[in-house]
């Protein structure tokens, strides 16, 4: 059985080109590409073509079908990543938020349990800041994010209600725990969240599919580049935003950690002390 090409390696590479410079090079390489076949291909067609009558006819007509189908594959490539950024981004504000609430809450434990509490509850939020953000950046999951939160869980856990509105405080706190890491897991996956190497595969050929029916057109020279290069170019438009948002946690479009930094400036530095 033949197995395709890894692709990976291009999209990591892509990843780490500034957003302007990747917009521009899957832009100008398609369009390179149409006007390339104009110019050194096209003729060998017109030679094989040039006893049919009506080609522009066939070519428009085998367009219309394929650009249904090339176009609908892109429209849906387009929504589903932007979905999966919009899903993680909603996590890491719910994740940020709820990290606030447990904060709070905590204020009102007797010490030194709530000192200790809220010095880990920090400590986790710089730690997501400062080591899971450049770690996500290249694709990677540390595990130093679960051991604080099951240091955080053990100090919840450890309070002895001897109340009623204790207890009360602790089934809260512990609901708010649970919802942050209900979200850590639903960030995490974003890490390695994006669109399987077949369905590349798939847009690549359609581009090559939807150039070449361009070469194929009878026109004059000049208007066929014109209506070539605005064809290619929008198509690289749409090939290029599927790259940007295809790893939520990747590359010079991303989700950023400025949900923590907010939260925690608003909340918890003035407790550092």
């Amino acid at each position: 059985m033949i197995q395709l090409l890894d692709l990976g390696w291009l999209m990591e590479w892509m990843n780490t080109v500034p957003t302007a410079r990747l917009a521009f090079f899957c832009s100008a390489a398609l369009v390179l590409a149409t006007w390339f076949g104009i110019i050194f291909i096209k003729p060998f067609f017109r030679l094989w073509l040039r006893r049919q009558a009506g080609v522009n006819d066939l070519v428009n007509y085998t367009s219309a079908g394929f650009s249904l189908f090339y176009g609908l594959l892109l429209g849906l490539l387009s929504v589903a990543t932007f979905t999966n950024a919009s899903n993680i981004e909603s996590a890491v504000d719910r994740e940020a938020s709820r990290i606030a609430s447990l904060y709070r809450t905590v204020g009102t434990y007797p010490e030194p349990l709530r000192g200790e509490v809220q010095y880990l509850l920090r400590d986790y939020t710089q730690y997501v800041i400062k080591k899971d953000w450049p770690a996500h950046s290249q694709g990677k999951i540390w595990n130093g994010g679960d051991l604080r939160l099951q240091i955080i869980q053990q100090k919840l856990l450890s309070l002895q209600p001897v109340n009623h509105t204790e207890n009360l405080l602790q089934e809260q706190s512990l609901k708010y725990f649970g919802d942050i890491d209900d979200a850590r897991q639903h960030r995490l996956t974003g890490v390695n969240t994006a669109i399987p190497g077949v369905l590349w595969y798939v847009v690549a050929i359609g581009a090559l599919i939807n150039i070449l029916l361009i070469w194929m057109l009878d026109m004059r020279f000049t208007l066929h580049m014109i209506l070539g290069g605005i064809i290619s170019f929008f198509l690289g438009v749409m090939i290029f935003l599927i790259v940007v948002m295809d790893r939520p946690l990747q590359g010079t479009v991303s989700v950023a950690s400025d949900a923590y930094k907010v939260m925690y400036g608003l909340v918890m530095q003035w407790d550092e002390s």
